[in-house]
């Protein structure tokens, strides 16, 4: 890999291609250093030929993009996630890739909580009956739960699963099981909170709830599968704010149609936004957000300084390695 030289005395343009935090567009242009280009400018679409840095967001990047940008060093990806980017085009052109790993994780693991604690006391049923006149009906609390002191399983345990984890058992007391073959023992070890499961048919078999927190790769898709969901514990609750297409959305719909599983919520779809006739969409005991965990005024302000900081830093020969995914 080429890493980026610094060149001091020439300045660098960054091209932001879909909006942010105005502080953290106030933090580049006060760059002497930097040219940048907002999405909102005309010259946006000229980005291959002058960008020498993009900052993405919501906005993918393909191999055959990052192999015609003439001028490319740098890719900012705005956010955890950098499966919208072609990580080995980018490799092979020695393009830094970076990302912001941190930053939303609070944010995330708040909206894992919330749709817990909506699906368990059916909020979004209660609501419907309150606003057509149904209140007596509302009252009775027909199938709600409480989540204290029952179990929470994570698909994949990672920093946003751990944080939510331990929201969920120092708020609620929860006992915390956990499946992810791929952490390093020395976690299991630090966190004698948890336990850790070796298969995923076990955990779905043995928690009251089950969080997905996983990456989208070709091994995770499809991952919680009809056959996992069978096994699912009666009236399981499954929340996923990690990536659309690990849950099997077809056999969910199943299962919530059936009864095995008691309610579900997602923040993240197959297919994005997801079709207004999707199967899931129709169902009472299934609630949907427009994939936004990490969207709160807070984290949105929070990642965005920290990409425009890094890619102004990697531009000029500096990366914090925590940050950079190539």
């Amino acid at each position: 890999m080429n890493d980026v030289q610094p060149i001091p005395d020439e300045r660098r343009t960054v091209f932001l291609r879909a909006p942010i935090h105005h502080d953290a567009v106030a933090l580049l242009k006060a760059d002497p250093r930097l040219d940048v280009v907002t999405w909102d400018e005309a010259r946006i679409e000229n980005w291959r030929e002058e960008a020498d840095a993009v900052i993405l967001r919501g906005t993918n990047l393909s191999g055959d993009d990052i192999r015609s940008a003439k001028r490319l060093k740098v890719i900012g990806r705005h956010g955890a996630g950098v499966d919208s980017v072609d990580i080995q085009a980018a490799r092979e052109r020695g393009i830094v890739v970076l990302n912001t790993p941190f930053e939303n994780s609070q944010s995330v693991a708040e909206l894992s909580v919330t749709l817990m604690l909506s699906a368990a006391r059916r909020i979004v049923h209660a609501n419907h009956l309150v606003r057509n006149n149904e209140w007596g009906e509302g009252r009775k609390g027909k199938g709600c739960r409480e989540l204290y002191r029952n179990r929470v399983g994570f698909v994949g345990y990672g920093r946003i699963a751990r944080m939510t984890a331990d929201i969920l058992r120092k708020g609620f007391e929860m006992e915390v099981m956990a499946y992810d073959p791929k952490l390093p023992a020395e976690i299991w070890q630090e966190r004698d909170d948890v336990s850790c499961v070796e298969k995923l048919e076990e955990l779905f078999a043995a928690c009251d709830f089950v969080s997905i927190n996983l990456p989208r790769t070709p091994e995770t898709t499809g991952l919680i599968s009809e056959a996992v969901l069978a096994r699912a514990k009666p009236g399981l609750i499954l929340v996923n704010t990690s990536r659309g297409g690990i849950v099997n959305e077809t056999a969910l719909a199943s299962a919530l149609e059936s009864g095995r599983l008691g309610a579900a919520g997602m923040d993240v779809f197959e297919q994005e936004p997801p079709s207004p006739i999707h199967p899931l969409l129709s169902l009472p005991n299934f609630i949907a957000t427009p994939h936004y965990g990490g969207a709160t005024q807070e984290s949105l302000r929070r990642v965005a300084c920290s990409i425009a900081r890094e890619t102004a830093s990697a531009l000029f020969g500096a990366t914090t390695e925590s940050y950079r995914v190539a």
